[in-house]
């Protein structure tokens, strides 16, 4: 990271936009997650360059990660059932990172972002099910059994993490923020909006 900001400064590049996530400010380097967003964070803001550090809420595009199971039938399982999160749509993010890199006003600042709405994982798969025009079901996976299932494509320090983040509540992403907003002069985008929009990728 540290090389990269090097090269953008010695190239010309006066800032930059550093996309983190909301547990950087946490201050918990036992958490991985947390001290690889905070150890990208210090890069940039050490870097010379004007900095504007971007801490969204979860990516609705991590939805995602449900395409095998819908492509195989109607159920989602997952994990953490009572989770909430204002997930965000990344084109917010994308739009208050390019109003940060095209307009004055925004350096060295820090942004949290979040979506409209707190939601569940079992909400989400309510919203989805309604733009797919299908009947989703979902089903809640116990810890055991999602540990596994993440650890089979996940270091064990960032599963670790994630639990630590949802199981043991050590993160709330469930803030609906006004950022986008006051930054945009628009609502940030719904769920169902995403999901609508993207509909053909789960058909």
């Amino acid at each position: 990271m540290r090389g990269i900001l090097a090269q953008a400064r010695r190239a010309g590049v006066s800032r930059v936009v550093q996309l983190s996530g909301m547990s950087a400010g946490s201050g918990d380097m036992s958490n991985a997650i947390t001290a690889y967003m905070a150890g990208s964070e210090r890069a940039a803001t050490e870097s010379g360059l004007a900095w504007t550090i971007l801490r969204p809420a979860a990516f609705m595009s991590n939805t995602f990660q449900w395409l095998p199971q819908l492509r195989a039938g109607d159920v989602v399982r997952a994990p953490f059932a009572e989770v909430q999160a204002a997930m965000t749509d990344p084109a917010d993010i994308a739009a208050v990172a390019a109003l940060a890199l095209t307009e004055p006003g925004h350096e060295d600042r820090i942004y949290e972002l979040s979506g409209p709405q707190a939601l569940t994982p079992a909400d989400r798969v309510t919203i989805l099910g309604q733009a797919l025009g299908r009947d989703l079901r979902f089903q809640a996976q116990d810890d055991d059994e999602a540990r596994a299932e993440m650890s089979a494509t996940t270091p064990a320090r960032y599963v670790d993490a994630f639990f630590n983040f949802y199981a043991d509540g050590a993160l709330d992403e469930s803030r609906v923020l006004p950022t986008v907003r006051t930054l945009t002069g628009r609502p940030p985008r719904a769920f169902a909006q995403w999901a609508r929009e993207h509909a053909a990728v789960f058909r």
